[in-house]
């Protein structure tokens, strides 16, 4: 009897185990180790490339970090953001990626080419790496910017945009501060009607459409804005209006004026601004 109990004991643990190995294994989002890429092609464009930190941990509930740099929509690179790649990396807090898009050319126009490039970037990381993406922050500089905010905005059907952080970037290219005659703003806003290749009158509804103001509702992302006043590239003016538009649909939002800062913030205002994203990402992701 004392045999045949021993032999039951041994049968039920070796069911057990079998019954139990294949779910961790067939698992993916349970994967515990952690993934460090540069320069990961998520399309067949050379420009189609992004560094990806994933730390170590469940990826079904680890939030996701999207850094978009800026330059113009014609130039830049995902350098621009290696430093703060490397410093969130560090914290081992959430996953991240640092993307490259397609630039502009004479042949081509930003929109919607490069929210395309966005969200190819996050669906690659979805089926090649087995991360769900449920929970995103979209970081951009400048035309970044612009990209996340438009991207967060518009094309976030499945509302997994939790969090947009905005550097100095265009959000409404019908501002009349950029139509004043003869003005400085309407000087720069000749180089964006380059390139868009779409001269602005007649054209409105085009740049309407182009905006990220435009498709601010009340379920968009919460949003915190950040804008300089000696800023000659981008009228702080942008970052008044998304505010308000922001809060006429009570969406969670923080806008911040740096008015002794440029384009590029002084070394105390982006420390400041810093600090500010992170209790922002804490709060929201």
């Amino acid at each position: 009897m004392k045999k045949f109990l021993i032999s039951i004991l041994i049968l039920f643990i070796i069911l057990s185990c079998k019954k139990t190995e294949p779910v961790e294994e067939e698992n993916p989002l349970l994967h515990t180790q952690f993934v460090l890429e540069y320069n990961f092609s998520y399309g067949t464009h050379p420009q189609q490339n992004m560094d990806i930190f994933i730390p170590r941990g469940n990826r079904d509930t680890m939030a996701l970090v999207v850094l978009v740099h800026g330059g113009s929509w014609v130039s830049g690179d995902k350098s621009h953001f290696s430093q703060w790649f490397n410093w969130k990396k560090n914290e081992k807090r959430f996953a991240i990626i640092n993307i490259n898009y397609r630039l502009d050319t004479d042949m081509t126009r930003p929109l919607p080419m490069q929210t395309d490039d966005i969200h190819a970037a996050i669906e690659s990381l979805r089926n090649q790496f087995h991360f769900p993406a449920k929970r995103i922050a979209l970081i951009g500089a400048s035309a970044g910017g612009h990209l996340v905010s438009q991207y967060a905005y518009k094309y976030d059907r499945g509302a997994y945009v939790k969090a947009v952080i905005n550097f100095v970037g265009p959000v409404d290219f019908n501002d009349p501060e950029y139509h004043v005659p003869g003005g400085h703003w309407e000087w720069i806003f000749t180089g964006i009607e380059h390139i868009f290749n779409l001269p602005y009158d007649g054209n409105e509804y085009r740049y309407a459409e182009w905006s990220p103001y435009h498709h601010v509702s009340g379920q968009s992302a919460p949003s915190i804005l950040f804008y300089a006043g000696q800023d000659t590239i981008v009228p702080y003016t942008q970052g008044v209006r998304l505010h308000e538009k922001l809060n006429r649909f009570s969406v969670d939002n923080e806008y911040y004026f740096y008015p002794q800062s440029g384009h590029l913030f002084n070394s105390d205002d982006m420390q400041d601004a810093l600090h500010k994203v992170d209790d922002f990402l804490e709060r929201h992701l």
